[in-house]
C-alpha cells in the first residue's frame, strides 16, 4: 500500500495537521497488520469440510530445566514429505538470518531499546503499546522519548503523542528487522510453492504455543517455521514431517502434533537449534 506524503504541513493549521498526522499512521499501521499476517492463506480454527483434515500445533521448547511454550511464532505447512521437500529444506537452512538484537545494535539502537523488544519478544516497534514508563525514569528507551517529544510538538496532545509516537522513529528502528525476515520467508515460500505446485497454509501460535491447521487435503505434508525462532539462549528451525488423514477437530484436540527442541522418536523432525550469535559492537 502506498501512503500519500504529498500533504503540504506549513499550508494547514495545527489541528489539520495533527489530523492528517494521525490519519496517515493509522494508515501506515493498518499496512502493517496486513503485511503481518504473511501473504499466504492463514488457517483458522474452524470446522473442517468432509474428508478434510485438522492438525492441533503445540510448540514447546527446553531451556535449563524448564519447559517453555513458544508463543506468537508461525508456522508453515508445505506439501510433500521432507524427503520430496529436500532441495527447500537445504535452502531454508542455509538461508542468511541475522538475529534480532545484532540487527539492531547494527541500526545503532540503545540498549534499553533492545531490552523492550526482548522483552516483548517483539519484532518491530509495532509489537506492543508503549507505555508511560517507557518515556521517562529507570526503563526509559532514548528513542522513544526522543519520538514522543517530537510527536508531542506537532500533535499537542500527550497521550496522542505516545500512542502515535512509532510513527516519529526511524524505519529501520520502526519496523527494518521485521521487514527483513518477511523477505527472506517470502522467498522460501515462493520456493516452495514452485515446487510443491500447492499455495503454503501458515498460522501463528497463540500466548500458550497452539495453532491450529484446518480444512488441510488428505496427505503428507512438511511444517517448518522457515526462518528460526528465537527463545532466551538459542534459536530454533524446525522441519517436520506430518501425514494428515481425514478427521475432525475433537481428535486433533486430543492428539496435538507436538513441537519441542527435545528428540521425540514418535515426531518425524529435523530440530536445528543454536545459541544466539554474539554481536558486534
Amino acid at each position: 500500500m502506498k501512503i500519500d506524503s504529498s500533504f503540504r504541513w506549513g499550508l494547514l493549521p495545527a489541528h489539520d495537521r495533527q489530523r492528517a498526522r494521525a490519519i496517515r499512521f493509522a494508515v501506515i499501521a493498518a499496512a502493517f497488520g496486513v503485511l503481518f499476517s504473511a501473504p499466504v492463506f492463514v488457517a483458522q480454527p474452524q470446522t473442517p469440510s468432509a474428508n478434510r483434515g485438522v492438525i492441533r500445533l503445540k510448540v514447546k521448547y527446553k531451556s535449563g530445566e524448564v519447559t517453555k511454550e513458544l508463543p506468537r511464532k508461525r508456522f508453515f505447512l508445505i506439501k510433500g514429505s521432507l524427503d520430496e521437500n529436500k532441495s527447500l529444506a537445504e535452502t531454508i537452512k542455509q538461508a542468511t538470518v541475522i538475529s534480532r538484537a545484532c540487527y539492531y545494535r547494527s541500526q545503532g539502537a540503545s540498549a534499553p531499546l533492545i531490552k523492550w523488544l526482548e522483552d516483548g519478544d517483539c519484532e518491530s516497534i509495532y509489537c506492543r503499546a508503549i507505555e508511560d514508563r517507557y518515556l521517562s525514569g529507570p526503563d526509559s528507551v532514548p528513542e522513544f522519548k526522543t519520538a514522543y517529544d517530537q510527536a508531542l510538538k506537532e500533535l499537542k496532545a500527550p497521550e496522542l503523542a505516545r500512542r502515535w509516537l512509532p510513527n516519529y522513529l526511524p524505519t529501520d528502528i520502526r519496523d527494518g528487522f521485521y521487514n527483513l525476515q518477511q523477505r527472506t520467508i517470502g522467498s522460501l515460500i515462493k520456493q516452495a510453492e514452485a515446487s510443491s505446485g500447492r499455495p503454503i497454509m501458515s498460522i501463528m501460535t497463540d500466548r500458550k504455543g497452539t495453532a491450529y491447521l484446518t480444512d488441510i487435503e488428505p496427505g503428507t505434508y512438511t511444517i517448518s517455521n522457515l526462518v528460526p525462532a528465537e527463545t532466551d539462549k538459542s534459536a530454533i528451525l524446525w522441519l517436520c514431517e506430518r501425514e494428515v488423514k481425514a478427521s475432525d477437530l475433537a481428535i486433533a484436540m486430543r492428539r496435538p502434533f507436538i513441537l519441542s527442541n527435545e528428540k521425540d522418536p514418535k515426531v518425524k523432525c529435523e530440530v536445528i537449534e543454536a545459541p544466539l550469535p554474539v554481536c558486534g559492537k
